[in-house]
């Protein structure tokens, strides 16, 4: 899911936006001429053959083969990022893991997808040029879309059990609004079309957060580490330490898997300090649904919602997603569904490849 880097939020957001304006296409290596440049496309056409769908966040990328309009069981293969030098790295591992010679990819990154060539990933320090990308890979086709984005086009065909959900009325003419937490924390709104459905991309995430009594400890200590305390400093893998950390009034920070695991044991600290988060996340997504009328439903996605589980509790986020007061009512009767599967980026891939899902693509 989208995710938090070593930015200082707004002069490195800045930096790379200056840095990355179209420029004249790399030459392939030895050739001497230009390749096509990147563009833009609302919805992919002609998506045939074999694909390699790639889930690449910031500590694993998530590798899937598309294939006869579907994903192929068994093809699915994770790898750790640290032992990558790039994502031509990891390309070329896949091929060689699954004996695959295909020449086209879709990857769905951490990065907003706009009509530059080169992105840089938000959660660790790779630059993605796509053209670049394509040829160092040996690739005849690549598209790039954003995590987030690819995990709400997945929505569509999830499954029975594999989401909680907390019920309330569904309007299935309204938006939906899909919240990833992970590493970081992003955001996607699902709007119904013509021939399927069409995935609006966001960086809610980056957002000053605006907090209640419960998190401005933690919203003091973000502020005071980064320059600048976003929602994703706070709703996010670090966030929940920067919550317990407060919790205990220590700068020490602890590692989220550490503090489920205590507040799953009932340690006083790590439980208060889950539920102060998730009270703070139930707000984020509250203001969130009533910015895009987030009426036909809210769902949590990601590394951060898995790991909590159960302690995700719905008791917890309703009432500061429901606290809107005049809006309280409308509020009331969205439902909120708690994603517990890891493959929707996949599976959103292959919507996308299929035509039945209009998202921002970048295509080289």
């Amino acid at each position: 899911m989208l995710a938090i880097g070593d930015w200082n939020d707004e002069a490195d957001m800045s930096a790379q936006l200056s840095n990355s304006k179209s420029s004249p296409s790399t030459p392939a290596s030895g050739t001497g001429a230009a390749l096509p440049d990147a563009r833009l496309v609302g919805r992919l056409v002609h998506a045939e053959g074999e694909w390699l769908a790639a889930d690449i966040g910031g500590t694993h990328a998530r590798f899937d083969r598309w294939a006869d309009g579907r994903l192929e069981r068994g093809a699915r293969r994770t790898y750790r990022n640290d032992q990558f030098a790039d994502i031509t790295a990891l390309i070329q591992r896949y091929r060689e893991d699954i004996g695959s010679q295909s020449s086209q990819a879709m990857l769905a990154v951490a990065s907003p997808i706009g009509r530059r060539e080169t992105l840089r990933m938000i959660n660790r320090d790779w630059s993605l040029d796509a053209v670049t990308v394509r040829a160092g890979a040996g690739l005849t086709r690549l598209c790039l879309v954003n995590d987030l984005v690819a995990a709400a086009a997945g929505i569509r065909v999830l499954d029975v059990g594999e989401a909680e959900v907390s019920p309330g009325d569904v309007d299935e003419a309204a938006p939906k609004l899909v919240i990833g937490v992970g590493t970081g924390l992003g955001a996607a709104v699902i709007l119904a079309s013509d021939n399927g459905i069409r995935v609006l991309a966001s960086e809610a995430g980056h957002m000053t957060a605006a907090v209640r009594a419960n998190a401005i400890g933690v919203c003091d200590r973000a502020s005071r580490l980064y320059g600048r305390a976003s929602w994703e400093r706070l709703l996010s893998g670090p966030g929940l330490s920067l919550f317990e950390a407060s919790e205990r009034g220590d700068d020490k920070t602890a590692a989220p898997e550490d503090i489920v695991a205590r507040a799953l044991a009932g340690e006083a600290s790590a439980t208060e300090a889950v539920r102060a988060f998730v009270r703070t996340l139930g707000e984020f997504a509250g203001d969130l649904s009533l910015a895009v009328c987030a009426f036909g439903g809210v769902y949590f996605v990601g590394g951060v919602v898995q790991g909590l589980g159960r302690l995700l509790d719905f008791d917890e986020l309703r009432p500061g997603f429901e606290s809107k007061g005049r809006f309280a009512a409308y509020l009331r009767n969205v439902p909120l569904y708690r994603v517990m599967t890891d493959d929707l980026a996949a599976r959103g891939i292959a919507g996308l490849l299929a035509g039945a899902v209009e998202a921002p693509v970048l295509e080289a």
